[in-house]
């Protein structure tokens, strides 16, 4: 009796279990469709001839597909001086970041001083204050320093907003066995060659991620080289997009417009393909010990 009671609770319990996992895999699939539609839109639209852009039907699918939106973009615009702004900018600031970070997150991790404790605890606050709150003092001291307009203006001020990734690296670097720190030490191995020969080799990943992440922060800001770059030339991609739109002369080119977002979204999208499983393994590792 037992037995044929416990057959229909074992089967009622499966088909609640394969239930459960047919609701996840659709809200999973809805996610995954409302995120991917807008970039389906985008670059279908970047193939649309002007009288196919807004029409009284949906057209997912360009009727009459055209690739001239794509060198009517770099026409209408200096769209590839803006990429070379954006990415060369992009790239600057990663290596400032690292440059400041990986040492700080080494210090913080590994050497001992008093304050230690404090000063991190300092550091990790800085991410709670809002952005904004640095636009104005940033802007004077780039304006007096004669920064407007250049690269240093956007990239300087941008530098000192570390504090997460300084977080990340010394999570990792805290996952590192001490007795490899001490064996370098008996060694001789002084701190800066510590540093360099043993750390940074082991915790490549991290360094990635965090390369990967300023520069897609860097690629996509907006508002400061908004108020920075003045010049036409030296505006940035994500910057010089609206004079697609703001332009009057230009207010129909909706088709390079989107031909110009789908460019800027090859760099972003390349990035994130080739080091995902980077970026999961190591913020899944950053929490093993703190």
């Amino acid at each position: 009796m037992a037995s044929m009671v416990t057959a229909p609770r074992s089967r009622n319990a499966r088909q609640r279990g394969f239930l459960g996992r047919i609701l996840v895999h659709v809200i999973v699939l809805l996610i995954c469709f409302l995120t991917i539609f807008p970039f389906f839109w985008m670059f279908s639209t970047s193939f649309k001839q002007a009288d196919e852009v807004f029409t009284k039907d949906i057209q997912l699918i360009p009727l009459h597909p055209t690739v001239m939106n794509y060198p009517d973009a770099f026409n209408y615009f200096p769209v590839a001086q803006w990429f070379w702004n954006s990415f060369g900018i992009a790239v600057l600031t990663t290596l400032g970041k690292l440059a400041i970070s990986i040492p700080a997150a080494f210090a913080f991790a590994r050497l001992k001083f008093r304050g230690r404790a404090f000063f991190f605890a300092v550091v990790l606050a800085t991410m709670i204050v809002p952005g904004v709150t640095h636009i104005v003092p940033n802007y004077i001291l780039v304006s007096d320093l004669g920064w407007l307009d250049t690269w240093a203006g956007v990239v300087i001020p941008s530098l000192p907003a570390t504090a997460f990734y300084m977080f990340l690296l010394r999570q990792n670097i805290l996952t590192l066995p001490q007795d490899l720190i001490d064996a370098g030490r008996l060694d001789g191995a002084s701190t800066v060659k510590l540093l360099w020969q043993i750390v940074i080799p082991n915790i490549r990943p991290a360094i990635a991620v965090v390369s990967i992440l300023s520069f897609l922060g860097a690629w996509n800001q907006y508002l400061w080289p908004l108020l920075v770059l003045n010049d036409f030339e030296s505006k940035t991609l994500a910057v010089g997009m609206q004079f697609f739109t703001s332009n009057t002369e230009s207010a129909q080119l909706w088709g390079p417009m989107m031909a110009t977002a789908a460019i800027a979204t090859i760099p972003p999208l390349l990035i994130f393909a080739f080091a995902q499983k980077q970026i999961i393994s190591t913020f899944v590792t950053s929490g093993i010990k703190g």
